[in-house]
């Protein structure tokens, strides 16, 4: 197969080749894709020099306040506003209301029971005796809507010291204000390669340099804005308790593309029992999450909706378009395929009819499996968990964090130590960077035109890639795919 076709090759087809995704990446760009990618460089060092602080909008104290002053009616602090997921052709063609993709009837069907761990988890809700003649909720309903994993844990009397006490930002800088530099390096080291992480916003902008600056400096500004530093930090302490005891979305293993797999259980979203704050946060602290996971697979992850014990209580307009904005505007190339593993005659029935309106580009990374044997061009079944028919043995049960596990985040001076590591290597990449761009500006070499630059950038970039790994423990709280043994000390992965 030549250049060209494999370039328009749908990522769905490269299942059945095996031909995982390499055009526009290191190591594989053209001499004109690695024009685009100095020029970008070039803007973004600028962008870097500028020092310009940005506001933090929503921190967890500003939030924390607000949701006080708002008391239960606070579903919508703390959230940016996003936009939708599908492209309708005519107002009058808009759903009133919302399915898992943006269509269907939503019934608020009762349910009391809650399975600690199953595969077939679902979420409590209020029955109508709890809610009384007034229709009013139960206090249990209600703390366990709002009630994080820190707090759990303190009920039951295990949550001393599950995540620090206090956030402190990278660098010294001020809790409600970043630099663009500071956030842009934090983000750009996250999957180890800063070159991996600039290529995804010029192929996501298809090699439009002042739109892929464009679309990174707002994605700085969101993650300043939404404080998505924060959320590392805290971890699952400040994430919504039943939402990590269901199993809503987690990994546990990787595709035949090398891509990590995240389940989604359907079945185990309930949308009254949390507000949708908790639900973007837990999205966001998932895909920050999933960047430890993605060392062979450039970032990108795969979707598995997993629609076994589906019924119209687990319909949900905003998670799904919450999370499909996420990862096209703020995580771009990150989406890999998305599988619906389908048994449920509710959703077949609603396919036909939600399909058409369903962005081409989303809509053309979409497959459908009704079991293991279909699930198979896409998953290995000796590696695809045994709840979905697979040979691995392994079924999802919420580990929480031990009381001792981010014990080394407490360490002032470690911590200083490794964040002066780490700005060296930042500055020291950075130089390198401007002298690669220098040298190929004077060059004539054939050959300068798809380099990334000499053996002194690619020592700056290891150099830069391992203090990125030993500042990690410091400013991320340890997660539940360490927990599992997921996550190996180089950042690589391990299902």
């Amino acid at each position: 197969m030549d250049f060209a076709t494999e370039s328009t090759l749908p990522l769905v087809d490269r299942y059945m080749l095996g031909k995982p995704l390499t055009e526009g990446r290191v190591g594989w760009l053209n001499s004109e894709q690695s024009t685009k990618l100095r020029e970008l460089w070039q803007l973004l060092l600028k962008e870097c020099d500028k020092e310009e602080y940005i506001d933090v909008k929503f921190s967890l104290e500003q939030q924390k306040a607000k949701a006080a002053e708002a008391g239960d009616k606070s579903e919508e602090i703390g959230s940016l506003s996003f936009e939708p997921l599908m492209a309708i052709s005519t107002k009058e063609q808009e759903p009133k209301s919302g399915g898992w993709f943006g269509w269907g009837t939503c019934q608020q069907n009762a349910t009391n029971t809650l399975p600690k761990s199953s595969s077939r988890a679902s979420t409590p809700a209020s029955t109508d005796a709890e809610k009384g003649k007034d229709d009013v909720e139960s206090e249990e309903t209600i703390r366990q809507r709002h009630e994080t994993v820190q707090e759990h844990l303190n009920g039951k009397g295990d949550g001393s010291a599950v995540a620090p006490i206090d956030f402190v930002p990278l660098f010294e800088q001020p809790k409600l204000k970043r630099t663009f530099r500071a956030a842009f390096w934090q983000a750009a080291t996250q999957i180890g390669d800063p070159d991996s992480w600039v290529l995804r916003f010029l192929r996501a902008r298809q090699w439009d340099v002042e739109k892929a600056l464009e679309m990174i400096r707002r994605t700085i500004i969101w993650r300043v804005g939404q404080a998505i530093d924060e959320i590392a930090f805290y971890g699952e302490s400040q994430l919504h308790n039943l939402t990590m005891n269901t199993g809503l979305a987690y990994a546990c293993m990787e595709d035949r593309l090398g891509n990590p797999v995240y389940v989604v259980r359907v079945r185990a979203n309930v949308a009254r029992n949390r507000n949708i704050l908790a639900i973007k946060r837990f999205l966001c602290w998932q895909i920050e999450t999933s960047q430890l996971l993605t060392a062979k697979s450039d970032g990108k992850v795969t979707m598995l909706f997993d629609f076994n014990g589906f019924s119209r209580e687990n319909i949900d307009t905003k998670l799904v378009r919450t999370l499909i904005t996420l990862l096209t505007n703020y995580y771009p190339e990150t989406l890999g395929i998305i599988v619906l593993n389908v048994d449920s005659w509710v959703f077949s029935s609603l396919w036909m009819v939600i399909s058409p309106f369903i962005d081409p580009e989303v809509r053309s990374k979409i497959v459908m499996a009704r079991n293991a044997q279909e699930l198979a061009p896409y998953i290995d079944p000796q590696v695809l968990v045994s709840e979905l028919g697979g040979k691995k043995q392994f079924v999802y049960e919420y580990i929480p964090p031990a009381c001792d596990e981010n014990t080394r985040m407490a360490d002032i001076d470690a911590r200083r130590a490794a964040e002066r590591k780490f700005v060296h290597s930042v500055a020291a990449y950075e130089q390198a960077t401007r002298q690669w761009l220098d040298n190929v500006a004077d060059s004539t070499s054939p050959s300068s035109s798809t380099s990334l630059g000499d053996s002194n950038r690619g020592d700056t970039k290891e150099a830069l890639r391992q203090a990125a790994i030993d500042l990690d423990p410091f400013i991320r709280s340890r997660t539940l795919y360490h927990r599992f043994g997921f996550v190996n000390p180089d950042h690589s992965a391990s299902f």
